[in-house]
């Protein structure tokens, strides 16, 4: 796999996003519901999640072609319009799982609104509050370059096998004190750049974090730093096929509890790190198990819980029914689309 994402362009990644629902869309079907209104509810939200990624980038272009002839506010709705592209690139090729992509493309989505509106409305007689959006926009537009940038290196690989037994020093080297849990969504973005800078990526947060306004744009940040941190700490940790065809067959037939398929993997011999509910959780959720993804509404809200928490918050799988299918690779898409441009 490259080290860097491939960057697609507003209209590639339109396509990416539509190949990918496409493809979605197969794979639900081969799904073995137990009623054609689950099956409904599934090609839903693969639908709206499509629909969110193709909305955020018609936005942004509607906002670079609204100000392009706006000396003032013309180069801040170009650093939006392209924080939103280098976010909908790391949406679509770093999230497979559609049912977990839905809770970041939303929070993105989120965010893209509030500043769009925020530039809109923006005087450009007021120099401060000019001066202050041109910043947030540059600041938002290079964290996340670097993030597509940083997606995929070599030199984090062995740093995955002392991250557990060294994290909370990144913690206490920025002297913040307390729980991890408790400390403010902003501090935590900075920990995780931490880590990833430690891991060999480099620094991902290129500058301070006094000008990120809001909680849309901070939630952003921080699923994606989770993301990355997760990928490190994982690229140790390979589950293998002998819990892939766990998972598959016990929900084969109508899915099966979450708590039935996490304990289908934890029954097939796991040792270390793998040998416990949250890593076999996550893995299923985020990187999938073997290419066997778990599926279900409540994948959002559990990475959100255990990326705010750096894993130590407790997970009740009380209720919770997933399903267990293979998704499409956007990055493998991503890199096709680019060779077929070429």
């Amino acid at each position: 796999m490259a080290d860097q994402l491939p960057i697609l362009n507003g209209e590639q990644l339109r396509q990416l996003a539509r190949i990918i629902y496409f493809q979605e869309v197969e794979a639900i079907k081969n799904i073995i519901f137990t009623s054609e209104p689950k099956l409904a509810k599934y090609l839903r939200d693969s639908k709206a999640a499509y629909d969110t990624v193709v909305g955020i980038l018609d936005a942004g272009g509607a906002l670079e072609g609204k100000f392009k002839d706006d000396g003032t506010r013309a180069p801040i709705a170009r650093d939006i319009f392209s924080y939103i592209v280098y976010a909908a690139n790391m949406a679509l090729q770093t999230v497979q799982n559609y049912t977990l992509r839905m809770n970041y493309v939303d929070k993105i989505s989120k965010h893209a609104t509030e500043i769009i509106n925020a530039l809109e409305e923006l005087d450009p007689t007021n120099l401060t509050n000019v001066r202050r959006m041109a910043d947030e926009a540059v600041q938002y537009r290079n964290a996340m370059l670097e993030f597509t940038r940083k997606h995929q290196s070599i030199a984090s690989r062995n740093f995955s096998k002392w991250l557990k037994e060294t994290g909370a020093k990144y913690q206490v080297k920025l002297g913040l004190d307390g729980q991890f849990e408790n400390l403010e969504d902003a501090e935590k973005i900075l920990v995780y750049n931490e880590i990833i800078n430690a891991s060999g990526r480099g620094n991902v947060i290129v500058n301070s974090l006094s000008t990120f306004a809001g909680y849309a744009g901070i939630a952003v940040i921080l699923f994606t730093a989770g993301m990355m941190v997760w990928d490190i700490f994982s690229s140790e940790h390979i589950l293998q096929t002998a819990t892939h065809d766990a998972i598959v067959t016990v929900a084969s037939v109508g899915g099966a509890s979450l708590g039935e398929v996490v304990g289908a993997a934890l029954s097939t011999q796991l040792i270390g790190e793998e040998a416990s509910a949250l890593f076999v959780l996550a893995s299923g959720i985020i990187g999938s198990i073997v290419g066997a993804f778990i599926l279900g509404a409540f994948a959002g809200f559990l990475i959100d819980l255990i990326f705010r928490s750096g894993g130590s918050a407790l997970l009740s799988t009380d209720g919770l029914h997933c399903y267990v299918s293979p998704m499409p690779d956007g990055m493998v898409l991503a890199l096709q689309i680019l060779h077929n441009a070429n």
